[in-house]
């Protein structure tokens, strides 16, 4: 009895596609941020999406980077998906790593600031 496999996952593509969504999140959070800031009036800020993309990118960031990394080099060089899509995982796993670092970063310099005042 010859049977034929009828679906397979590829746990990679699944892999690279939920871990980049979080970062694709945080880019375009950043980018409203950025277009609600030049459209303040009357000094008034609502920073929820700031607030919001700074979460995503101290605890969010880097574990899906890496994991878009591990993933793409890993599909990349066992020949799951086309290099295209592992390219591309790869390239979402460093910009996601760049945010975290950068997000970490200020982070520290916010709270040197605010702990040195009483």
């Amino acid at each position: 009895m010859n049977t034929k496999k009828g679906f397979t996952i590829n746990w990679s593509a699944g892999v690279i596609i939920g871990s980049s969504i979080p970062i694709i999140l945080i880019v375009i959070g950043i980018i409203i941020a950025v277009i609600k800031e030049f459209n303040v009036r009357d000094g008034i800020h609502d920073t929820t999406i700031m607030n919001a993309v700074v979460f995503g990118g101290l605890y969010l960031a880097i574990p899906c980077g890496l994991l878009d990394i591990i993933a793409g080099n890993s599909a990349r060089s066992r020949g799951l998906v086309k290099k295209k899509v592992a390219t591309t995982g790869i390239i979402i796993g460093i910009l996601g790593i760049l945010i975290g670092l950068i997000s970490w970063f200020l982070f520290y310099i916010v709270s040197s600031f605010a702990s040195s005042f009483p």
